[in-house]
C-alpha cells in the first residue's frame, strides 16, 4: 500500500474510526497486531491505545456506527501470536457472553492455537493487502 492509499483510507476519519476500517478489512481467517495497526496508521495511534479503541467498540447494540458486530474485533492479537483478552475457560462477561469468545470465533474461522495459545503468524498473519 503507498502513502497516497494510506491518505484516502484515513481521510475524514477520527483515529478510532480509522482503526475500525482497517480492522473491517482483515480477511476472515487471518489475524493482524495492534502494533501493524498503529504502524499503518503511520502511528497517528500507539499499539496501546488501538488496544482502547477496540475496547470502545461496544457490543453491538449502536447498529448506526461501529460496533462488535460489524468490525471482526476478534482478529486483532497482540504482536507475541497471543490473545490479549481475558481468557477464563467455561466463565460468562457481564453480558453472558463466553469469556474466550475471541478464541472461539478465530477457531470458526480456521486459525488454529498452538499449545502455548498463541497462533502462528507465518500462517495466519494478514499480509495487510
Amino acid at each position: 500500500m503507498d502513502a497516497r492509499q494510506k491518505t484516502r483510507e484515513s481521510k475524514n476519519l477520527s483515529p478510532f474510526e480509522h482503526v475500525y476500517e482497517i480492522v473491517r478489512k482483515i480477511p476472515c481467517g487471518k489475524v493482524y497486531t495492534y502494533g501493524l495497526i498503529s504502524k499503518r496508521m503511520n502511528k497517528r495511534l500507539s499499539a496501546a491505545a488501538v488496544g482502547w479503541a477496540m475496547n470502545g467498540l461496544g457490543n453491538g447494540k449502536n447498529e448506526d456506527g461501529y460496533n462488535s458486530n460489524n468490525v471482526p474485533w476478534h482478529r486483532v492479537i497482540n504482536s507475541k501470536g497471543k490473545l490479549s483478552t481475558q481468557i477464563d475457560f467455561g466463565t460468562l462477561t457481564a453480558d453472558s457472553r463466553p469469556d474466550n469468545l475471541q478464541r472461539i470465533l478465530l477457531e470458526q474461522e480456521g486459525v488454529v492455537f498452538r499449545n502455548d495459545e498463541s497462533i502462528d503468524l507465518n500462517l495466519f498473519l494478514w499480509n495487510g493487502e
